[in-house]
């Protein structure tokens, strides 16, 4: 098993927390919105699924993001367990995101936008979850995924 420094593990976080951004850009502009979402999921797609090569051959990506309280790392590492899962997760964002597309569309749901917005939000810390080096960051990803799912959970 190789460590191997590399941006992609927080570059796959990032790419759908900046989706959540343009999503909510394109608030007034449904088809743009829905374009966003599609591209960003593919995107995370295409940069976790850019890892597996590696991983398959014994790499480990890790970016660190510097140190954290009692000098514990805050970094994520793309080790094979972790590519697994956000390989799962990312590749159902690009199905989940057809369907719900059509589903709130076909139905006139209202505040579609915070639903697109928050379903990135997830994403992003659903990858984040996979990628944790630490129970530390473990933690702080899966506050952000309580946080950002309540607005699915709730949503009317």
């Amino acid at each position: 098993m190789t460590e191997v420094g590399d941006p992609r593990p927080v570059v796959a976080v990032l790419v759908s927390v900046a989706g959540t951004v343009g999503i909510l850009a394109a608030h007034r502009r449904p088809n743009l919105r829905e374009a966003v979402t599609l591209s960003v999921a593919v995107a995370k797609f295409g940069v976790v699924a850019s890892m597996v090569p590696g991983v398959l051959a014994g790499d480990v990506y890790v970016w660190s993001l510097g140190r954290f309280v009692l000098d514990v790392p805050f970094e994520l590492r793309a080790d094979a367990l972790g590519i697994l899962f956000a390989t799962l997760a990312s590749l159902l964002w690009i199905v989940t995101s057809l369907y719900s597309i059509g589903y709130m569309r076909g139905l006139e749901e209202h505040g579609q936008t915070r639903y697109f917005a928050a379903f990135a939000m997830s994403l992003s810390a659903a990858v984040g979850v996979a990628f944790a080096s630490n129970l530390i960051v473990l933690f702080v990803f899966y506050e952000v995924l309580t946080v950002a799912t309540y607005p699915l959970v709730a949503h009317d």
